[in-house]
């Protein structure tokens, strides 16, 4: 079913609601980071699983031009070829959106997804049944990954405020090849500074940094960088 903008709305300020909870609960030292991951994507995956829009499964609220011009971005910081991680896959429409935009820009990427819950996990095999063998179940933040990837697209979003350093380094370190990239985002204008900051302490080398506006005006970010 579809979600009419006022539900959505709904939607949206409950989810955050239940965020912004279990961030005070990780503040206040009553959970874990774990826990306040389980938490997160359990109050993310509801909100998305309400909807059958592809695209808002995968967090985002718009049509197909705006998603393409808000995540294709990714791929400018993206290696000419090899193998690309999504952490946080939810669904694998970005994943089946890369399938798509890579090959025009001349771009062979062998892509993988990891989603800590299960339900988006089981959503995104089901719809992309020729990546199901590369969709994985897990926490980033200790999961085993079965290889290393030649380039690692993350959000910052995904662990408590205070953590960010130790996500990029933890990827760094368990997830990326000797010569992997590390992506973060895509990420607006008020989380740049910020994302920066947390790649400069975690010791990632050239950290450079990709942008791209779409037609309404609004600019993106992707924070990117080789593994320290």
């Amino acid at each position: 079913m579809h979600l009419d903008p006022d539900a959505r709305m709904r939607r949206r300020t409950f989810t955050q609601g239940l965020i912004e909870a279990a961030t005070e609960r990780f503040d206040r030292q009553a959970i874990t980071c774990a826990e306040w991951q389980e938490q997160v994507s359990a109050a993310l995956a509801d909100a998305y699983l309400a909807d059958d829009d592809p695209r808002w499964q995968s967090g985002f609220d718009g049509d197909e031009r705006s998603w393409r011009e808000a995540r294709s971005l990714v791929l400018l910081a993206a290696p000419t070829s090899g193998t690309f991680l999504d952490v946080g896959c939810a669904n694998g429409y970005l994943l089946q959106s890369l399938a798509s935009w890579a090959p025009e820009r001349g771009q062979d990427l062998d892509l993988y997804g990891l989603e800590l819950n299960p339900d988006l996990a089981a959503t995104a095999v089901s719809r992309l049944p020729d990546l199901a063998a590369n969709i994985f179940t897990g926490n980033v933040s200790d999961w085993a990954p079965p290889q290393r990837f030649d380039c690692v697209r993350v959000g910052l979003e995904y662990v408590p405020h205070g953590e960010e350093v130790a996500l990029l380094q933890r990827i760094a370190r368990d997830l990326l090849t000797e010569s992997g990239r590390l992506l973060a985002g895509p990420i607006n204008d008020d989380a740049v500074s910020a994302t920066l900051t947390a790649f400069h302490q975690a010791a990632m080398s050239g950290t450079k940094v990709v942008s791209q506006t779409d037609h309404r005006g609004k600019t993106r970010h992707v924070v990117w960088s080789e593994r320290c």
